[in-house]
């Protein structure tokens, strides 16, 4: 009751102040500020200003008469520009929309700017005088939209060769075949793989090995066509793409991005043999989209290498049918579900701030007793397909709930549980209700559950997968997105899901200590997803000194093989015991 007291006295001693106090008390407030502030009648011209926007926008500069927006942001570069902006604040009291501003650097500065009524001035007679009517408030944003754009090439392109990557290589293809079908003309896509490549990074380093990924790049893109498309797909990888008359002549185009190898690539002095295998698909006769187009040059690729290499084959079906036998794969894995092969491993998330294990990540694993361990790369893709992936989901999620669950009991560490949720399992109306179920019964309390959901998911059914999440989060259990960075290029697209944590994909983490360019992007996924509220988990944390980057960029957690691979549940309750209860990472990380 005091408490209430205590805040209506100071309500009534600040509504007791003199008009005069108070227009000093807010403009100190407003000089301290970082954004700028001003206010505006009601021809948005300025009236008042603090000292943030008058050095942003040059106010000074107009002794004579106040200016008005106009004036200052001449390049409205939205879809709502200022001319609009009087029509939108009568009607609705509020306009918000992103302008440019020219500025002495070589690039303009992009602000924020959002404006609205300011009820107390309105309501004054002065606001219909040519007094204050309108209080703005602008931000500049030209770093984080720069880091956006870098962003969205990264997406799309190779960053060593600056060649398209395999995503923009694949809607290249989709796009071609558009074309082509008016004009019955065919396409070949050629995949050439550069033979035991992974003896230059071993025998002469990993920069000579990008050197000559580079070269190599550019020796093919010098043999092709114009007209014709070169990519790098994989890491020593390149894909073609070949507008032909007929397909009898994709032999012919192969042989011309062969020649790329025919000589060695001199660097620094010294020559390199290299030698590719090439594989080989033509549309529409192999495949009807790029997904089918790509994979049917892979078998054949992988023939070629399986024929003795530096050489060019075509796909044919029985190459596809003689390919790694996927019938019995999937009657083993079957019966690896049914008769309890496969285990869950934990992989620890450790918080930056302290060192502590905060979580775990399940991750199954597949003891085959002829194949050994089978990389879960082989099989996930695999159960997704076949549809195997529903039972192999609700195997995971009970197993880890149930491990969860006893943790949380006092039967080990008392860690979240994060498991991760495929795309068919996401769009299955009983998938909420399962995992109610599994909570229940786990004795797993919702909070101490999160769900990991892959960008891709998310984008391939926006509208499908909001109303899919929204159920989940019902539920009280967290939500994550997994790969972050892989499939789009703004975190804007989050502002209407309730997401709680992201994850950086590890591409984009692997190469911030030599590249500002992965650096900055990382930065700048950091600092948007804090704004927006959201956590933010880096994968893929291999060296101490990526650690120490995210450390300083105030991401909150992290995960990798620097920290621990993913363990099974005994072996992690010893490595946690070990760190004291998981908080002893920071004798070794936070001693710089």
């Amino acid at each position: 009751m005091r408490s209430d007291e205590t805040e209506t006295e100071k309500a009534e001693q600040w509504g007791a102040a003199s008009k005069g106090d108070r227009l000093a008390l807010s403009r100190a407030l407003l000089s301290i500020m970082k954004d700028g502030v001003f206010f505006a009648d009601k021809d948005l011209r300025i009236r008042y200003a603090n000292q943030a926007f008058s050095r942003a926008v040059g106010l000074d500069a107009f002794d004579r008469e106040p200016p008005t927006l106009s004036q200052l942001y001449p390049e409205p570069m939205n879809d709502r520009p200022l001319s609009n902006a009087r029509a939108a604040l009568e009607s609705i009291g509020y306009w918000s929309g992103e302008l440019t501003k020219s500025r002495h650097s070589s690039r303009p500065s992009v602000e924020e700017i959002r404006i609205t009524i300011a009820p107390e001035i309105a309501a004054d007679e002065s606001a219909t005088s040519g007094g204050p009517r309108y209080v703005g408030v602008v931000r500049d944003v030209t770093d984080e939209r720069e880091a956006l754009e870098r962003l969205a090439w990264t997406r799309n392109h190779d960053e060593l060769t600056g060649l398209p990557n395999r995503i923009l290589f694949s809607a290249a293809i989709d796009s071609v075949i558009k074309r082509s079908d008016a004009t019955k003309s065919s396409l070949v896509i050629v995949t050439a793989d550069v033979d035991d490549f992974k003896r230059y990074n071993t025998d002469f380093g990993h920069d000579c090995g990008d050197m000559l990924l580079r070269a190599a790049g550019k020796r093919i893109a010098a043999t092709v066509r114009a007209g014709d498309i070169c990519a790098r797909t994989a890491g020593d990888e390149f894909s073609i793409l070949m507008p032909v008359r007929a397909s009898e002549e994709a032999q012919e185009a192969a042989a011309r991005v062969k020649t790329a190898f025919d000589e060695p690539i001199e660097l620094e002095g010294k020559r390199y043999p290299l030698r590719a295998s090439l594989g080989v698909a033509v549309w529409p006769r192999d495949g009807a989209n790029s997904v089918e187009l790509l994979a049917a040059a892979d078998v054949a690729l992988q023939a070629c290498k399986d024929s003795g290499r530096n050489c060019i084959t075509q796909f044919s079906e029985g190459l596809y049918q003689n390919r790694r036998g996927r019938t019995t794969m999937e009657a083993d894995l079957r019966d690896a579900i049914d008769t309890g092969l496969l285990c869950v491993h934990y992989q620890p998330v450790v918080r930056v701030a302290t060192g502590a294990i905060d979580s775990v990540e399940a991750l199954v694993r597949w003891d085959d007793p002829i194949r050994g361990d089978v990389a879960p790369e082989s099989f996930i893709p695999l159960a997704e397909e076949t549809g195997l992936i529903v039972r192999l989901g609700e195997l995971v999620m009970r197993s880890a709930c149930r491990q969860g669950g006893a943790w949380s009991k006092g039967e080990g560490p008392a860690l979240k549980v994060s498991v991760n949720v495929s795309p068919v399992q996401l769009q299955r109306p009983e998938f909420p209700a399962m995992i109610a179920e599994v909570l229940e019964t786990t004795g797993l309390a919702p909070d101490r559950l999160i769900v990991e959901i892959t960008e891709s998911v998310l984008l391939e059914r926006l509208d499908d997968a909001a109303l899919g999440l929204s159920r989940l989060k019902a539920l009280g259990v967290s939500l994550s997105v997994d790969d972050f960075g892989t499939g789009y290029s703004s975190l804007s697209y989050l502002k209407n899901l309730p997401i709680d944590i992201v994850k950086i994909d590890r591409e984009f983490i692997k190469d911030i200590e030599l590249s500002s360019a992965a650096l900055e992007i990382v930065v700048g996924i950091v600092g948007l997803a804090h704004r927006m509220g959201l956590s933010v988990v880096a994968e893929g944390v291999e060296t101490a000194e990526q650690f120490y980057l995210l450390r300083t960029m105030d991401c909150d957690f992290v995960q990798g093989f620097l920290f621990s691979h993913a363990l099974p549940p005994l072996e992690l309750e010893g490595l946690y015991l070990s760190r004291g209860g998981g908080s002893r990472y920071s004798s070794f990380f936070f001693r710089r």
